[in-house]
């Protein structure tokens, strides 16, 4: 069981030279996992770095034909992990994928980063094409309008108008849910306000309300030949991903699946001042709070945090913002990690938790024994962010979650 690596062309996913890399980092999240006070939601975001290549991994007898191949933007990577089911043909199943960023080079190899499709996505502006100051005031009037739609298909539709809609922006990825029906409306998408209206921008956003789905891209095989990136989001019903799959992970003192266990805790936060649009003594303002703690018998002390979003004019959304900070917050919580080998098998050779066969956003039911500050017990995780090296082991980072010690 292995990584395996292969160039591919931005824009349409077609793979390319199959190259070794020596060494990488790589880590990959459905949203903000971050334990601090007031976080938010966010996006899911993936990463791979320590891209440092030998040149005579690089395809090309030429100096114009090797920088082509590793062209910025416009050449990429995939990340393949196969494992010893797969067929000695086949690549194994795509676990990461990006597009070269700004690389540097010296005499004797090459140090590319890899920017994720939710980077790629952040210079992309929402904005219509050809109407963007070309009327006779040099202004920008127009705007786009949503309404019945749900909270994913409107990120759909600004997926789509931030690349196929524009020239030259097509990339390899799947809208699944296009005009999928709901409750949802956005309205104050204005051509003038580009400076906050990047793809990226405009997905955290619709993460980060009350409500907001889980959004992420996988990669996966259309062909032998090309890699494509589906859009996962949850549903206005059930705004988190891979609810329905279950994992099981075991940790004892003494061994077990789920290795160097860790158990972070934090205070509770009982109020979040939120600030929107405007300035000084214009500026629009909400307080969430829940002062429950504070007044049971064995009071929590106080505990206030802040959100600020100048691009919020409307003081329902800047209110959802503030209740999700707030509510992500407001208990005594925890978050457990560890460490699993993704080479590891049962008695029969097969894999126990070959990548691929398990994502960020999923169910992890963790038995936990003998650990020095937590009962005894099966956990319910969520699994929140996944990250390793070029070798099988992979940290798990599961999804913060109220403490039972308090």
């Amino acid at each position: 069981m292995t990584w395996r690596a292969c160039l591919c062309d931005t824009m349409t996913g077609l793979l390319a030279q199959q190259i070794d890399i020596p060494s990488f980092t790589w880590s990959m999240t459905v949203s903000d996992s971050s334990f601090s006070t007031t976080k938010s939601k966010d996006v899911g975001e993936d990463e791979v770095s320590g891209l440092q290549l030998p040149w005579k991994q690089i395809p090309g007898s030429t100096p114009t034909a090797r920088a082509d191949a590793l062209m910025c933007g416009k050449r990429g990577l995939v990340l393949f992990w196969r494992s010893d089911l797969d067929d000695d043909s086949s690549l194994g199943t795509p676990i990461l994928g990006g597009v070269f960023g700004v690389r540097s080079s010296t005499p004797n190899d090459v140090s590319i980063p890899l920017d994720s499709l939710m980077t790629v996505l952040g210079d992309r502006i929402l904005a219509h094409e050809g109407g963007f100051g070309t009327n006779s005031a040099h202004t920008a009037p127009d705007g786009f309008s949503w309404q019945g739609l749900s909270l994913r298909a409107i990120a759909c539709e600004v997926i789509r108008q931030c690349t196929s809609v524009k020239p030259g922006g097509m990339l390899p990825i799947d809208l699944p849910w296009l005009g999928e029906k709901g409750n949802h409306q956005r309205m104050d998408y204005q051509d003038w306000d580009v400076q906050n209206q990047s793809c990226r921008q405009i997905l955290s956003k619709l993460a980060n309300v009350v409500g907001g789905p889980d959004m992420q891209f996988r990669p996966y095989l259309s062909d032998s030949q090309h890699v494509r990136y589906r859009f996962e989001a949850g549903s206005d019903g059930d705004v988190y991903l891979g609810q329905k799959t279950v994992h099981s992970l075991a940790y004892h003192p003494l061994g077990g699946s789920l290795e160097d266990l860790k158990v972070d805790r934090m205070a509770p936060t009982q109020r979040v001042y939120a600030t929107g649009a405007g300035s000084d003594k214009a500026t629009m303002c909400c307080l969430a709070e829940d002062l429950t703690l504070c007044r049971q018998s064995d009071p929590w002390p106080l505990r206030e945090g802040t959100y600020s979003d100048s691009d919020a004019k409307n003081w329902d959304v800047l209110k959802s913002h503030a209740q999700a900070k707030l509510a992500a917050n407001s208990k005594p919580l925890m978050q457990l990690s560890g460490t699993i080998n993704a080479n590891d098998v049962d008695a029969s050779g097969m894999p126990l938790h070959a990548l691929g066969t398990f994502w960020p956003g999923e169910i992890f039911e963790v038995s936990i024994t003998g650990y020095p500050d937590l009962p005894d017990g099966i956990y319910r995780q969520r699994l929140m962010k996944m990250s390793g090296d070029q070798t099988g082991k992979v940290t798990l980072l599961f999804d913060i979650c109220e403490d039972p010690c308090t």
